[in-house]
């Protein structure tokens, strides 16, 4: 179990997952005449094709991954084959199905830390024996999705795709929460982008058109192999993308991407005639800090700094890692008043920040603003921040500056 990673999780957490566990092994089997069978193929051979198809998933994934993925990435395709299982065959089919679907998947490469793997394949049966008891609330004593024209089928559906997604992401929430921050930094921000949930809804009809068609046409299932295809590429897009524009320790934006977007935010405010601010925030004595306490415990200190400086942000703020421990913020419509302001209170925040070791962290700002009428170049604003940040570092370390663009270039 990762040298017992899941035992030096907080108590919640494992109390939030050893109860998930149970109830996915004990929920599926006790509640299985809840679930019926809705197809006129052998219950056997569905499930085997349910599994097949999962096996298919993870095959098409890894193959447009270009090998053995390790890391983790929000959308593996997974749920679609619990949802159709839920739809299709009795609950208690629910533990056969995920299992083996996340045991290939973790033969083929999806790495993730055992425990959170498990946990995950226990919420994705708890999600869908909640899909399965709604849709029988739908369709009754209905065994065919395809009934009629389709109607009643098509409420099913999606009433179980949106029982199973909000099912999944207050359990994925709970996980993500009740552990160390510094452990859920990728699944903090997954849960926060609303592109997952979009992509996991796409996954997830994919899946329950699946179980339509299943009762309805049979082997007709076998035609939706390219959406198969698509859905795959659609799922893995996203999470590379977030993974080239974030820094896998604390969330932050890399430079490269938090210059890019700085640059298109500052023209945008440049057009509206607002001002904007640029700030730099270096840990003091930070390589200190590493040699005394090890890179392990620093990198906590890291995600720790990061979180901090998150907590002054508004939304359409901009923070970004720039270097080892220095961090960049960008403030769209800030004057230089108010970027001191900001400045200072992440100031405070960092040296108030809870960090492993009891020791407070703390960090110098610099910063520059420019005013409404002004278009410098973001380059030339980074070099004036980086000059007050040094200047700040000259003063003493653990304060701010913060230094009007235009005052300084006119010097």
């Amino acid at each position: 179990m990762g040298n017992w990673a899941f035992l030096r999780t907080p108590w919640a957490c494992r109390v939030w997952i050893g109860g998930a566990l149970g109830l996915a092994l004990v929920g599926p089997v006790v509640l299985a005449d809840l679930g019926r069978e809705r197809t006129a193929m052998p219950e056997a051979l569905t499930g085997l094709v349910l599994i097949g198809l999962s096996v298919l998933n993870v095959e098409i994934g890894r193959m447009l991954e270009g090998g053995v993925s390790r890391g983790q990435r929000p959308h593996k395709g997974l749920t679609a084959w619990a949802l159709a299982s839920a739809l299709l065959l009795p609950t208690w089919w629910l533990l056969p199905v995920v299992a083996v679907t996340y045991a290939h998947g973790w033969w083929r490469g999806m790495r993730v830390t055992p425990w959170k793997w498990i946990g995950s394949a226990a919420y994705v049966v708890i999600a869908g024996l909640v899909a399965a008891i709604t849709a029988r609330a739908v369709l009754g004593a209905e065994p065919n999705l395809m009934v009629g024209d389709g109607r009643l089928g098509v409420v099913a559906v999606l009433a179980a795709v949106a029982a199973f997604l909000v099912t999944t992401t207050v359990l994925f929430h709970g996980s993500a929460y009740l552990n160390h921050r510094a452990d859920e930094v990728w699944l903090r921000r997954t849960l926060a982008s609303p592109s997952f949930y979009l992509t996991e809804t796409g996954v997830l009809l994919v899946g329950g058109l699946s179980a339509a068609i299943w009762t309805g046409g049979g082997w007709f299932v076998a035609l939706l192999a390219p959406v198969y295809l698509l859905t795959q590429r659609a799922a893995l897009h996203e999470p590379l993308r977030e993974r080239a524009e974030h820094d896998d320790k604390t969330g932050a934006l890399r430079f490269e991407s938090w210059r890019r977007l700085a640059t298109a935010r500052a023209e945008r405010c440049v057009r509206q005639d607002q001002p904007w601010s640029v700030l730099f925030g270096d840990i003091d004595h930070f390589r200190d800090y590493n040699e005394t306490w090890g890179h392990l415990v620093g990198d906590a200190a890291l995600v720790a700094v990061a979180d901090a400086i998150a907590t002054e942000l508004r939304d359409g703020d901009l923070l970004g890692r720039f270097g080892g421990e220095e961090f960049c913020v960008f403030l769209p419509g800030v004057s230089v008043v108010e970027a001191a302001a900001v400045a200072e209170r992440i100031r405070a925040r960092v040296a108030s920040a809870p960090v492993p070791t009891g020791d407070p962290v703390t960090i110098s700002i610099g910063g520059a603003a420019v005013p409404p009428g002004a278009a410098p170049e973001l380059v030339s604003v980074l070099t004036t921040a980086d000059r007050a940040l040094y200047r700040a570092k000259r003063d003493g370390r653990d304060r701010s500056t913060v230094s009007l663009v235009e005052a300084v270039d006119a010097a």
